[in-house]
C-alpha cells in the first residue's frame, strides 16, 4: 500500500474580507461561514430532498499557491486567468433522526438521492468578480446562518504536509504492522488526500458505489480527496455533523469530474 501525504489546515485570524482574500488566493480556503461565492445572476442552491437552503462547508482556491499543488492537479483543468473555486455545499437543516440532512441521505445511500442533499463544483471567477453582488444573495445568506448548525467561519491561510499516511487499519487486509502503522497512521480531522479514517462497523458506497463515467463500464476506483471530519476528533463544531461516524470525499481516479460523499460508521 503506497504512503500518501495528507495536508492539513493552519488557519488564520487575521483575515477581515474573506471571500477577497480567497477570490485574490491570498489564502487558500474558507471553512464554514454563511458566504460562499456566487455570481450575481446565480440562485442560492437548495437541497433537493427538504428544499432549505445548502451551506458552504468549505471553498478552496485552485489557483491560490497556497493550496497544495498536489490537491489542485486532482481537480483539473487548471486556469491561469482569474480564479478557480472548488465548493462543498451541504445541508445542514436536522432530519427526523436528529442528524443533518447531509448525513441523512450519504448513510441511507441510494442511487436515486446519493447527490441530493450536497453539491459539489468548480466554479471560474473572472477578475475584479468577487462577492455576493444581488440582493436576494445576501438575504439568503443571512438566511443560511440560522438554519442548521452551520460551523463558524474559519480562514484557512495554507495547508501544511503531514506525516504520509498508510490505509486505515479498517481498510487495510494485509500483514499488519504495529509499529510501521504507528508512525503511518492517517490523520483524524479535516484535511485533503491522504487516507481516511474508517469506523469500524460500516462505509457506505465505497463497497458498493461505482463510478460509471466512460465506456470502461462500472468501476470503483475511489481516492479521498477531503476528509471532512471524524467522530473522535477534538472539535465540537464538527461534532454536531459526524454524530454518527467519519465523513469524507472520494474521486474517482479514472474521472476526476466524479465525486462520492462517504460516511464511516463508528458504532
Amino acid at each position: 500500500i503506497p504512503l500518501i501525504t495528507p495536508y492539513l489546515p493552519r488557519y488564520s485570524d487575521e483575515t477581515e474580507d474573506s471571500l477577497r482574500a480567497l477570490v485574490s488566493g491570498d489564502v487558500s480556503a474558507v471553512f464554514g461561514g454563511s458566504t460562499p461565492y456566487l455570481r450575481a445572476d446565480e440562485e442560492w442552491p437548495r437541497c433537493k430532498q427538504c428544499q432549505h437552503t445548502l451551506i458552504p462547508y468549505i471553498q478552496i482556491s485552485l489557483s491560490s499557491g497556497k493550496t497544495p499543488q498536489a490537491f489542485r492537479e486532482r481537480i483539473p483543468p487548471l486556469q491561469t486567468d482569474g480564479a478557480t473555486l472548488f465548493q462543498l455545499f451541504i445541508c445542514a437543516a436536522e432530519s427526523d433522526l436528529g442528524d443533518s440532512c447531509f448525513e441523512h441521505w450519504v448513510v441511507q445511500y441510494s442511487d436515486e438521492h446519493v447527490n441530493d442533499s450536497w453539491l459539489i463544483r468548480r466554479i471560474h471567477v473572472d477578475g475584479g468578480d468577487a462577492g455576493l453582488a444581488s440582493p436576494e444573495a445576501e438575504h439568503e445568506a443571512s438566511n443560511a446562518a440560522r438554519r442548521g448548525p452551520a460551523p463558524p467561519e474559519r480562514v484557512i491561510l495554507e495547508w501544511t504536509a503531514g506525516t504520509p499516511e498508510t490505509a486505515h487499519l479498517e481498510e487495510d487486509s494485509g500483514d499488519f504492522d504495529d509499529e510501521y502503522y504507528a508512525a503511518h497512521e492517517p490523520a483524524q480531522g479535516l484535511k485533503l488526500l491522504g487516507y481516511p479514517e474508517r469506523g469500524k462497523f460500516y462505509c457506505t458506497s465505497t463497497d458498493s458505489g461505482e463510478c460509471t463515467a466512460g465506456d470502461a463500464g462500472p468501476h470503483c476506483d475511489w481516492r479521498c480527496l477531503i476528509q471532512l471530519g471524524t467522530q473522535d476528533e477534538d472539535n465540537s463544531v464538527c461534532r454536531r455533523f459526524y454524530t454518527i461516524g467519519n465523513m469524507y470525499v472520494d474521486q474517482c481516479s479514472l474521472h476526476p469530474e466524479v465525486f462520492q460523499a462517504v460516511s464511516s460508521g463508528t458504532w
